[in-house]
């Protein structure tokens, strides 16, 4: 008998520094609650952007960037900052090409 299972979706908040992209600091199963966090992280100091990503529990390769955020502003995703401070990928554009 085949088991029926619901899928799970959660979504994961982690911060974009110039020279790291940091572990995930924040798991939650609601959207809203994880962009507040992400909003909020934004602003941090040293914190270039804070990211969302989607996932769906038990299931590989299903995740896709929902959200990002700088100075608690919602950017469209995918994303290069007008600065050139924040790549596509996350990573901080001074520390990719070695200008700090």
């Amino acid at each position: 008998m085949a088991e029926i299972v619901k899928q799970q979706v959660v979504y994961g908040v982690h911060a974009v520094r110039a020279r790291e992209i940091c572990a995930t600091q924040f798991v939650t199963g609601r959207l809203a609650k994880a962009e507040k966090y992400a909003k909020e992280m934004s602003t941090d100091p040293g914190v270039l952007a804070a990211a969302v990503t989607r996932y769906v529990m038990e299931t590989e390769g299903q995740h896709r960037a929902e959200a990002l955020y700088v100075d608690g502003k919602r950017q469209e995703v995918p994303y290069i900052s007008d600065s050139r401070r924040i790549l596509a990928n996350g990573h901080g554009a001074a520390s990719a090409w070695g200008l700090q």
